[in-house]
C-alpha cells in the first residue's frame, strides 16, 4: 500500500510484528543503535547489539506477550532463533538507511579518508 509508515509480517511462530518504514527514521533512532552496541565490550557482541539496537527501532507492535524491544531491547533474548532471524532479515532495510554507505576518501587508498599529504 502506497504512502504506509509501517507493515506488518509474520513471523515463522504466527506472529505478527508491525515494523516501521526505513524511511520514516531520525538521527534519534541512528543514536539509539548506536549507544546499545557501544555498550558492548568485544566486537561480536557489538555486531549482535548493533542487530538488536535496529530491530528496537524497527518494531512498533507486535503480537508476543512480551514487552515491545522499542521499550525493553531484552525481550529479543526470549524470541525463537527462527523469529529474531526474521526480525534481523527486515531490520536490514533500517541499517541500509540508518548507515549509508559513504563514498568518500581518497580515491588512490580506499583505506585512507583524506587525500595523500605527500601530493
Amino acid at each position: 500500500m502506497e504512502g504506509t509508515m509501517s507493515k506488518t509480517i509474520t513471523l515463522p511462530s504466527g506472529a505478527t510484528v508491525e515494523m516501521r518504514e526505513p524511511h520514516t527514521m531520525l538521527k534519534k533512532d541512528r543514536d539509539k543503535v548506536l549507544a546499545i552496541a557501544s555498550e558492548q565490550d568485544t566486537d561480536l557482541m557489538q555486531s549482535v547489539a548493533l542487530q538488536d539496537g535496529l530491530i528496537s527501532v524497527s518494531v512498533l507492535n507486535w503480537s508476543f506477550d512480551l514487552v515491545p524491544p522499542n521499550i525493553k531491547v531484552t525481550s529479543l533474548g526470549d524470541l525463537t532463533l527462527a523469529d529474531y532471524q526474521a526480525l534481523s532479515n527486515e531490520a536490514l532495510k533500517a541499517q541500509d538507511y540508518l548507515f549509508p554507505a559513504l563514498e568518500t576518501g581518497n580515491q588512490n587508498d580506499p583505506k585512507a579518508p583524506t587525500a595523500n599529504s605527500n601530493d
